[in-house]
């Protein structure tokens, strides 16, 4: 592979339970599934290019996804790549790694917790303009989106494009659920 040229990682991590004696990575921490036992956590890095994967790593299960991510960075600088984009999920989302990301000149797309103050007001900002209009819908998708540009949070430097998605399905079944509740309590 031709080192200069771009290449976009999609990295993303898991964890395993461990019941297993001692085994130096198997430490509590943030289990998927937790059933009380120490787990390991693993992490795969995939060119989607080339649909193959670039690396993987296994590291203590104390170790959360925000901060592996660092270290992650470092182990693929190490590879030579000049030109790198990432693919993150919620899991490394954090100002801090935003920061980074930027420091290190690195493009991302990255997943937000929806909970997070500064998104949470995002998309009430922006509730209604958008999840029923035929110019936002994505068909292909089942969503309706939009796409606005401004800062993260306070501090930022850079105003960056945000994409807000609302699935009318999955509202639907949310409204269901809450129906259903309140049923039950009457």
């Amino acid at each position: 592979r031709n080192r200069r040229e771009r290449i976009y990682i999609s990295y993303d991590s898991t964890n395993k339970n461990c019941q297993a004696g001692e085994i130096e990575l198997a430490e509590f921490g943030h289990a998927k599934t937790d059933i009380g036992s120490a787990i390991i956590n693993y992490s795969i890095g995939y060119d989607l290019k080339n649909k193959e994967p670039l690396f993987y790593e296994a590291y203590p299960g104390s170790i959360n996804d925000v901060s592996q991510l660092r270290t992650m960075l470092g182990k693929i600088t190490g590879y030579g790549y000049k030109k790198i984009g990432f693919i993150l999920d919620r899991g490394y989302f954090s100002r801090g790694n935003i920061r980074y990301l930027d420091e290190c000149g690195y493009s991302f797309v990255i997943m937000a917790k929806g909970m997070s103050s500064f998104i949470s007001d995002l998309i009430l900002e922006n509730k209604g303009t958008f999840e029923n209009k035929r110019s936002c819908d994505m068909n292909a998708y089942g969503v309706y989106g939009k796409t606005v540009q401004r800062t993260l949070f306070e501090g930022d430097e850079k105003k960056r494009y945000i994409h807000i998605y609302h699935s009318i399905s999955k509202d639907a079944d949310e409204r269901e659920h809450f129906e259903n509740a309140l049923r039950e309590r009457t």
